[in-house]
């Protein structure tokens, strides 16, 4: 017998023949044995119970009583029985029985005991019963499995009995709608001669109060009509259309004393919310050799129509009961099609679909779990449904947990089962019946924080444009765009799947997969994203400062790190045109005689359509050289001139620079060794900031100040320029003092070297004249490192490289 005729037929039937009113061992076991071939458990039990009052030493009558207690649920009673047998059973004449008392402790939720008797089983019977040698292997997978997981039940969920609605009878489907309880109870009985106790029927009830029992609001009409035995004897669960003007049930009979065969019917609902005659699915949809029940109305996003879900053991499945779905149009209803992505040999029952979220909830013995049918659910991709998930601890138990509805907050739910705290029929054999629970669930949410990268040099990429998506539903939860920030902060609910589509232009898409569905001791999540950036054109336009207007003549450099720079000159326009990748470094030198050079970065994350836009606007140039100062240029550690104490240097500036940026990369890697991941990025991105705005931003501003140095010099001003030179704390003052005078006489050397010696006449003459200060550490800041033993610090960190310099710091026109 199926769990499903166990919940529906309640396994409450008792057939006592009169042939065993009897007080024979024989009597006792032969009824008990017909009773085993009717599929009736129950009485099976009572009759094994009686037979081994003859004798409760005969090993093999209480394997029979152990066994059908098993099949019955009753699974106390199994573990007491099998125990006893292993205990007293010397000769080994019941081999499977310690696989039976780990079957019926791990259903008691007894893991390690389960365990420890599936391994004794496997050790005992090695080679032999390789069938059970197999099951058991897999069981013990699930019971480490399911130990893991019951040691942290799922956050937020709690479980209640609904002590008014349920009764010693099963009640189950329920469904809550418009504040009122639907659900089926199978406590009525119906008056018959041939059973006793008389067999029990099941009947839609509701409830305004889940503190109060229902009332039947949807009889069996034959039942109310006819006085023989009705051929429909059970009507139960409810499965409301999207619109709620129709509603889904079964009626079922008995095809024989104890199996039970169901139909699905539907039914209008009228204003009032009562519930009309109904009329039987087409015969497509029903069979009339295999049972048809578990209705569920679903909704299917990619075609936009109503899906029939139910249950039917009919020929073409993948196990025992299989879920079945039928897509519908209006009253029409399309073949019937087997969800071969979900269904298992084992049982697959009461679907579910919960609308506001658009997953498919079902019970499950085919799947990992805890414990006899499980609750899982599954959604919808493509055309496939997805792997289905655990609902785990407190939702599910080692026992039967089934009929599993969500409310459309997914705040609330209920289900059945006959876990330990329901209801028995009979207290003795603790088994029988499913009660209906409750489950509030509380809504936990966490912080998401994204942050974007350029893939190709990991620099944060700003502006990007971040959609959160319901990855079932596929509706937009957030979308966010800030054209200043790289990162952003969203709270999302656990349990959830979702996509983080992240766009930016002249970079290829990203949609990043976010699973939530365990959020087991998690407060916040980050997730990195890394956009592959594009190859995306750069337009140069020039113009002149004062008047506005379109600039001819100009030379365009556009320089990139390690590539050759590319210079065009558009003699005939104002326009340039160069291909780059987005998001890299690039640097543009715009020149014209008689306009001041400009010399910035490209923004090459500022892409709109593809295209990067710059507008360079050229000043005239006007020979105040006071305007370029301070002139800063930067050295490499003791340079000019290692472990010299001389005052003067015979080295230009131009001799020390070009060494110096050769070693940038030696700078980067001594800089951020033994740093963190991102840490060691900032450290990489510092140093590169250092070398290409301070190094050889300086080298470019002290060429540019030379030449117009000349050209104040050729209109014949006499002109005096103070220098300063510096050095970094590492060294003693009196050495590091030289080394700021050295490093003055690189600047003195370049002017005169400048060009051929162009401007060494004028100093020779006195109309030019250097001044020079030495500072050395005595006033380098606070705080730069002055250790021998911490070389990264002291030596390759921006802080102490920016302290080894010297600077034209005064421009002084000498009448």
């Amino acid at each position: 017998m199926t769990n499903f005729m166990k919940i529906l037929n309640v396994v409450l039937i008792i057939m006592v023949a009169q042939s065993v009113q009897g007080q024979s061992l024989k009597a006792f076991m032969k009824a008990a044995e017909e009773a085993l071939e009717d599929k009736n458990y129950y009485v099976a039990m009572y009759h094994y119970a009686s037979a081994v009052e003859f004798d409760s030493s005969a090993l093999e009558v209480r394997y029979k009583y152990g066994d059908a207690s098993l099949m019955f649920d009753a699974y106390s009673i199994a573990e007491s029985e099998f125990q006893y047998i292993v205990d007293n059973d010397t000769e080994k004449e019941q081999p499977l029985a310690v696989y039976k008392l780990a079957e019926a402790q791990q259903n008691l939720g007894k893991y390690e005991e389960a365990k420890r008797n599936y391994e004794l089983f496997i050790s005992e019977n090695n080679g032999e019963l390789p069938y059970y040698i197999t099951k058991a292997e897999k069981e013990i997978e699930a019971i480490n499995w399911a130990s893991e997981v019951t040691a942290s039940p799922t956050p937020g969920v709690t479980i209640n009995r609904l002590e008014s609605v349920n009764t010693p009878h099963s009640e189950f489907g329920a469904y809550k709608k418009d504040g009122k309880l639907y659900y089926s109870s199978m406590q009525y009985a119906f008056e018959e001669s041939d059973f006793y106790p008389s067999r029990t029927f099941s009947r839609i009830l509701s409830s305004d109060d889940e503190e109060r029992s229902g009332e039947v609001v949807f009889d069996n009409f034959e039942i109310k009509k006819k006085k023989e035995v009705p051929k429909a004897q059970h009507i139960a669960h409810t499965a409301f259309s999207l619109d709620g003007n129709k509603v889904y049930y079964t009626l079922c009979d008995y095809v024989n004393s104890y199996d039970i065969r169901c139909d699905l019917y539907v039914t209008d609902v009228d204003d009032n919310g009562s519930f009309q005659n109904g009329v039987k699915l087409p015969g497509y949809i029903n069979s009339d050799s295999t049972t048809t029940t578990q209705p569920a109305i679903g909704y299917d996003i990619s075609s936009d129509q109503e899906v029939l879900y139910f249950v039917s053991d009919r020929s073409g499945g993948s196990g025992k009961l299989d879920i079945w779905y039928s897509m519908m149009d209006g009253d029409s209803y399309g073949d019937p099609v087997n969800m071969s992505s979900v269904n298992t040999n084992g049982d697959e029952m009461a679907p579910f679909f919960h609308q506001g979220s658009g997953m498919l909830y079902f019970s499950s013995d085919g799947y990992m779990g805890l414990g006899g049918l499980d609750v899982y659910r599954t959604y919808k991709s493509g055309d496939y449904y997805v792997t289905p998930e655990n609902l785990l601890s407190p939702t599910n138990s080692s026992y039967d947990d089934v009929y599993y509805t969500l409310n459309e907050e997914g705040t609330e739910a209920h289900l059945s089962s006959n876990r330990k705290g329901s209801l028995y029929r009979d207290d003795s054999y603790e088994a029988c019946c499913y009660d209906i629970y409750k489950a509030d669930i509380e809504e936990i949410e966490i912080d998401l924080n994204t942050l974007t990268f350029n893939e190709l040099t990991k620099e944060p990429v700003l502006g990007t444009r971040v959609r959160i998506i319901d990855a079932i539903t596929g509706e937009i939860l957030y979308e966010n765009l800030d054209e200043l920030e790289h990162s952003y902060n969203f709270k999302l609910k656990c349990g959830k799947e979702y996509f983080i589509v992240t766009e930016k232009d002249g970079y290829d898409s990203d949609t990043t997969n976010l699973s939530l569905k365990d959020c087991r001791d998690i407060e916040e999540v980050t997730k990195k994203i890394y956009l592959k950036p594009q190859q995306v054109r750069l337009d140069v336009f020039t113009f002149d400062a004062d008047t506005r207007k379109e600039l001819e003549g100009v030379t365009v450099t556009l320089e990139e790190e390690g590539q050759a720079p590319i210079t065009v000159t558009n003699r005939d326009g104002n326009d340039f045109t160069f291909d780059i990748i987005a998001g890299k470094k690039y640097y543009l030198v715009v020149k014209k005689n008689g306009y001041v050079i400009y010399n910035g970065p490209v923004n090459s994350n500022n892409i709109q359509d593809g295209v990067v836009i710059e507008r360079i606007y050229l000043k005239r140039e006007e020979i105040r050289l006071d305007e370029y100062l301070p002139v800063m240029v930067y050295f490499d550690n003791d340079r000019p001139d290692l472990r010299s104490r001389r005052l003067t240097t015979t080295q230009s500036y131009s001799d020390t620079y070009y060494p110096y940026i050769a070693k940038q990369e030696e700078f980067k890697t001594e800089y951020s060794k033994s740093l963190g991941a991102d840490q060691k990025s900032i450290a990489m991105s510092d140093v590169d900031n250092f070398f290409n705005g301070d190094v050889k931003g300086g080298y470019a501003k002290l060429q540019l100040f030379i030449d117009k140095l000349r050209l104040r010099l050729e209109q014949g001003d006499r002109i005096e320029l103070s220098l300063k030179g510096y050095a970094s704390p590492r060294a003693a003052n009196r050495y590091n003092l030289a080394i700021g005078q050295r490093r003055i006489w690189t600047i003195k050397n370049e002017i005169k070297t400048y060009k051929g010696g162009i401007l060494k006449p004028y100093i020779e003459s006195g109309r030019l004249v250097v001044s020079e200060i030495s500072f050395g550490e005595e006033i380098a800041p606070e705080g730069i490192s002055d250790s021998y033993s911490n070389r990264r610090l002291s030596v390759y960190s921006p802080e102490a490289s920016r302290e080894r310099k010297a600077e034209i710091v005064r421009v002084r026109v000498i009448n």
